[in-house]
């Protein structure tokens, strides 16, 4: 695409000896809270259905995701290329119902073959849960938890009958949860779109 070609050359160009003093002295590191702001102002956009947004929000994020390619490329560590072609591979593995011979009726087995070919491409894992993100948000974290001990049909832990106050309202977040995992919800999402009215009292 002429347009994602261009793109790289600017960011080839902001990189290079002539380029942008700030770019050039970004590392992995630095460029985190740049990545974790881009996200979020994307979600604003989706939340707000705002398409205009949504279309600068992904830019943002795409070219940040350019930018990682920039500096593994600079680092000799992976390159751009690298990061489309691991991803377009992942793509064909997991979603052998459509580039293989699987046939599947519904969603639902759509996921469980994802989640086998995942399982495949990660035997060095220890744990269940390993591969949520330990820097995701607790309620989000708290779901992709829920999501795996639903699906591998572990019990919940009971709670304590006596516990602190801090302890029980854990428990009463994770009830909800639960629940928003039962019926299909993301809780994130609904708990930003719930807070929408608090924070209109204070456009009144």
């Amino acid at each position: 695409m002429e347009e994602f070609d261009e793109l790289v050359e600017i960011a080839d160009i902001l990189h290079g000896p002539d380029g942008c003093p700030w770019d050039r002295k970004q590392t992995f590191q630095s460029l985190r809270p740049h990545v974790l702001e881009e996200v979020h102002e994307l979600l604003e956009a989706v939340d707000d259905d705002d398409a205009k947004g949504m279309v600068e929000e992904l830019g943002d994020v795409l070219f940040q995701i350019i930018f990682y390619g920039k500096l593994g490329e600079k680092t000799k560590r992976f390159s751009l290329e690298d990061i489309i072609t691991t991803v377009s591979e992942k793509l064909v593995r997991r979603h052998p119902h459509v580039f293989g011979d699987v046939e599947v009726k519904n969603a639902n087995e759509v996921v469980h073959h994802w989640e086998k070919a995942k399982a495949e491409e990660k035997k060095e894992r220890k744990h269940p849960l390993e591969g949520i993100p330990k820097t995701l948000g607790a309620l989000a974290r708290a779901q992709k938890i829920v999501s795996k001990i639903i699906r591998t049909k572990l019990s919940f832990p009971q709670k304590e009958q006596k516990s602190s106050a801090e302890i029980a309202i854990g428990d009463q977040f994770l009830d909800l949860v639960i629940q928003a995992q039962q019926e299909g919800v993301d809780a994130e999402s609904a708990l930003r779109a719930a807070l929408k009215k608090y924070e209109a009292l204070f456009d009144a």
